[in-house]
């Protein structure tokens, strides 16, 4: 596993975030917003910061280790983030969180999408139960077939 630290993986994406913010305050100064957000976001990045060598930090190391390609996140972290001192807020630790279950939901979709599912019929054709009463239809048939034409 390689060493990532927190700020490597996302800790740069919530320090741009906030500089984002800023320029938006200076853009838009009568919106308050924007400059709460960005400090709520140096304070965020700070938390995170700080979880560096947590558990939650070694469970989103090894989650980033398995997906080969997790560029798919990336949008939906950036939507989380500006989102934040708007609709959102988080502790270090809440973010990481929702962080690492981003990352278990692309892992996931990424195994969907990588092992073919086997078609269900099949396995349902091949239980012992559905063939051992395929079977008994047969013979109940055969019988019953039997039976109707003694009486032709």
């Amino acid at each position: 596993m390689p060493n990532l630290s927190i700020n490597d993986m996302i800790g740069y994406q919530v320090e741009n975030t906030a500089d984002w913010r800023r320029e938006k305050a200076k853009e838009f100064p009568h919106d308050a917003r924007n400059l709460k957000a960005a400090k709520e976001l140096d304070q965020l990045a700070a938390e995170i910061q700080a979880l560096e060598g947590s558990e939650i930090h070694k469970q989103i190391c090894e989650l980033s280790d398995t997906l080969a390609d997790h560029f798919a996140e990336i949008e939906a972290v950036s939507d989380e983030l500006r989102s934040i001192g708007f609709h959102t807020s988080y502790t270090g630790a809440e973010f990481l969180e929702w962080y690492r279950d981003l990352l278990i939901d692309c892992h996931e979709k990424a195994l969907d999408s990588s092992v073919e599912a086997p078609m269900l019929a099949d396995q349902v054709e091949q239980a012992p139960e559905v063939k051992a009463a395929r079977e008994a239809y047969e013979i109940a048939r055969a019988k019953a077939y039997a039976e109707a034409r003694k009486k032709l």
